[in-house]
């Protein structure tokens, strides 16, 4: 299939307006379950896994020095918070260093400490409203962490072999990275179908210097799975599916705004409708409706479920 042509209309990718992104990511949200399922999977690994590790490598050699944790990308620290409140129960003083871009998303972050503190007694938090790459630069970035969590992040911090490469060096011996990201399923494969609507520089804005990143929906687990083989890495695997009920983008009446957010957000293009020519809103559609799982509903119609899986990896060093 020949790459699509979008020089007639100009759209935007859905990493470059923050408003929109979140008003996206949270109708996607709402439709898949996903928090609450990759919240319980994470439960899961945390429990049976990850801070029994962690305290059998650390529990009782680190003195008087608090648990360093680093956030790469932690958004509103939902699911953050839920790891370091596991990791409370092994260690009585943490240290969180959190990165966010967002300056919205950061501040929610913040207003969540300050609301629940008595439940994140011994946790101090270090904030930074920047993108990785600066702050690497920073006087901190000398700094080892014991935990890493990468959450849906590994998109916007560069090149895969060179990142996880940095975040590897970055660990303490024993120490172990969380990342959550794509397998090559569902949007993943849409935006490698339609690769302009995957990659795009962008200039976020944060307190420190802006400086162009690459953004890029094209990264998957089998990219990253690739470069931890290639230089011995253990890590171990798991991995969850979430579904969108995607059954009234092909129905005969016209899209809500709310269906409208939640194509932005499958298609990864701010008001993808309107953005892109009717040629091409046909083949993405088409292309959807063919990905899509049917199902019977209650009422004997067709259902249609857009099926995302994604890849839990837990990297040791």
């Amino acid at each position: 299939m020949a790459t699509p042509n979008f020089q007639q209309k100009n759209p935007q990718p859905l990493y470059c307006n923050n408003i929109h992104y979140s008003m996206a990511l949270k109708t996607y949200y709402q439709h898949t379950r996903h928090q609450e399922i990759l919240a319980k999977r994470t439960e899961e690994e945390f429990d049976t896994y990850v801070v029994r590790v962690l305290s059998e490598k650390f529990g009782d050699k680190l003195d008087d020095q608090p648990l360093r944790v680093l956030g790469v990308g932690s958004s509103e620290g939902n699911q953050e918070t839920l790891q370091l409140k596991k990791l409370k129960t092994k260690f009585s003083r943490i240290s969180a260093t959190v990165i966010e871009p967002s300056t919205e998303q950061i501040c929610k972050y913040q207003e969540m400490v300050h609301q629940n503190s008595s439940d994140i007694t011994g946790i101090e938090y270090k904030w930074h409203n920047q993108i990785f790459q600066e702050f690497e630069r920073s006087a901190e970035a000398g700094q080892k962490y014991h935990f890493i969590t990468i959450i849906h992040a590994v998109y916007y911090v560069g090149k895969v072999e060179e990142t996880i490469k940095t975040f590897y060096e970055l660990l303490e011996p024993g120490g172990m990275i969380f990342m959550v990201i794509q397998a090559d399923s569902g949007s993943t494969l849409l935006a490698k179908t339609f690769p302009r609507l995957a990659m795009e520089e962008q200039t976020p804005t944060t307190t420190a210097e802006p400086q162009k990143i690459k953004t890029n929906c094209l990264i998957t687990s089998t990219d990253v799975k690739s470069v931890l083989s290639k230089y011995q890495m253990d890590y171990t695997q798991s991995s969850y599916t979430v579904s969108a009920d995607l059954t009234n983008f092909f129905s005969k009446d016209e899209m809500t705004p709310v269906t409208k957010l939640l194509l932005d957000f499958i298609t990864m293009t701010v008001k993808f409708q309107e953005s892109v020519p009717e040629k091409i809103f046909n083949e993405v559609m088409d292309y959807i409706k063919r990905k899509t799982r049917v199902k019977k509903g209650d009422q004997g119609n067709d259902k249609y479920y857009f099926d995302t899986e994604y890849d839990i990896l837990v990297i040791s060093k």
